[in-house]
């Protein structure tokens, strides 16, 4: 899962919260349609994503020998269908009349269900495609003959990768944390003038 709009959210990271003023409404509509834009891209991306590892676990668990293998792969399959349903339920969704209402407070519950999704993303993300994962791999290691070293090793690359993955997504939802913070800052600004 990558974060939506990285690079302006890379940007802000890095600038530092003190040097960051309030945002001004051209600045707040402009951000929120990247952000839209940012969060349809991110999911497209993802649902093509699930829909490779079904088709390709799919072939995995009609082809490939022993139960073990056929299991995992229509585990990983019922993970990444949970996933998608799950990226369809958390993501956030454009609202014309909430836009036209208060773009302020629009794009700041965008930034904060955004923000949610992505520090919770070993929950609902990661967590799903591990049972699948590890009876697959537990069925490599028997088709393969592996070692309980040489198991061990192709589990720690897997679960290097998550963790990777993981930590991007909850540095994401730190960034988007201080997204809602300038916009916090904005409306408690308009709110004093």
């Amino acid at each position: 899962m990558s974060p939506p709009d990285d690079r302006s959210l890379h940007a802000l990271w890095q600038s530092g919260a003190a040097e960051i003023a309030p945002l001004s409404l051209a600045e707040i509509k402009r951000r929120a349609g990247r952000l839209g834009d940012g969060v349809a891209r991110r999911n497209r991306r993802e649902y093509i994503a699930i829909g490779i590892v079904a088709a390709v676990f799919g072939l995995y668990a009609i082809l490939l020998p022993g139960y073990w293998l056929k299991t995992g792969s229509l585990l990983v399959i019922a993970g990444a269908l949970f996933v998608g349903w799950q990226l369809a339920r958390r993501s956030s969704r454009s609202d014309p009349d909430a836009e036209a209402a208060d773009v302020r407070t629009y794009y700041r519950t965008r930034l904060v269900t955004e923000e949610h999704m992505l520090a919770r993303v070993g929950r609902w993300y990661l967590a799903p495609l591990i049972p699948g994962l590890a009876v697959f791999l537990t069925g490599i290691a028997f088709v393969a003959s592996l070692s309980p070293l040489g198991f061990a090793a192709l589990a720690a690359i897997h679960a290097l990768v998550f963790l990777g993955i993981w930590l991007l997504n909850r540095r994401a939802a730190a960034m988007l944390r201080d997204q809602i913070a300038l916009i916090d800052d904005t409306l408690s600004s308009k709110g004093d003038s």
